[in-house]
């Protein structure tokens, strides 16, 4: 990870993204022991957190930013595995199952990332059962998660995957403008398909296009374009 350390160590404890991640619910003391062994870095867009191929080392946690997975297949292509924003744990899967990272993370917009050693998580989860559990519950999730988007993959069209595309970067992460490539790796088709479907779709008055920015002007019939429900 390439570092740019905080001057200031913030407490989790004062974290404002802590509500929203696994460790809500933590005490004081298992607080303080997190805020005693980690390290807290300043990212920019671009920069790398981990590559496929590190071992898992330690959880990053996304303290204000974004940062996606990123994965190549077998032809060099890039997909997005997933993305994450404020409050999101990353690594732990690589961690608990102690293999190689499968996929890489990069900064999507500039981050604020707590790292938490190995050794850490793994105390924590000794003395906090709870902990635990919120992890298999996590993983579980993901998996769920995979496994309906590998099914939208093998059985919708590029378009009902891009439309799709759109709804879940535009609710979930409302403020970014993503560009046509990472809306083509998330859909995981091409970025000329996603031009050409776009112009359509906005042909069609379901979204509006300025510059690099989306604006979705339908959100039902878009929503219909997906085939999805959310």
């Amino acid at each position: 990870m390439q570092k740019d350390p905080i001057g200031t160590k913030h407490s989790c404890g004062n974290c404002e993204s802590r509500s929203q991640s696994l460790f809500c619910s933590l005490k004081k003391q298992d607080i303080d022991f997190i805020d005693q062994n980690k390290f807290q870095t300043r990212q920019k867009a671009g920069q790398y957190l981990f590559y496929a191929g590190n071992p898992g080392t330690g959880i990053y946690c996304v303290t204000s930013g974004t940062v996606k997975l990123e994965a190549l297949d077998e032809n060099g292509k890039s997909h997005i595995v997933q993305i994450f924003k404020d409050g999101s744990l990353i690594g732990y899967r690589a961690l608990f199952s102690d293999e190689p990272y499968q996929s890489s993370a990069i900064v999507v917009e500039d981050a604020e990332i707590c790292f938490i050693p190995k050794t850490t998580i793994m105390d924590l989860i000794s003395k906090t059962p709870d902990l635990a559990m919120k992890f298999l519950m996590q993983l579980s999730n993901d998996f769920r998660q995979m496994e309906q988007r590998l099914k939208r993959v093998s059985s919708h069209s590029a378009a009902e995957r891009i439309a799709e595309a759109l709804l879940f970067l535009r609710e979930n992460f409302h403020d970014k403008n993503w560009t046509r490539k990472e809306i083509a790796e998330w859909a995981s088709t091409t970025p000329e398909t996603v031009i050409r479907t776009l112009a359509e779709l906005e042909k069609e008055g379901l979204i509006e296009q300025k510059g690099r920015s989306i604006k979705i002007v339908n959100r039902q019939k878009l929503l219909e374009k997906s085939k999805i429900t959310f």
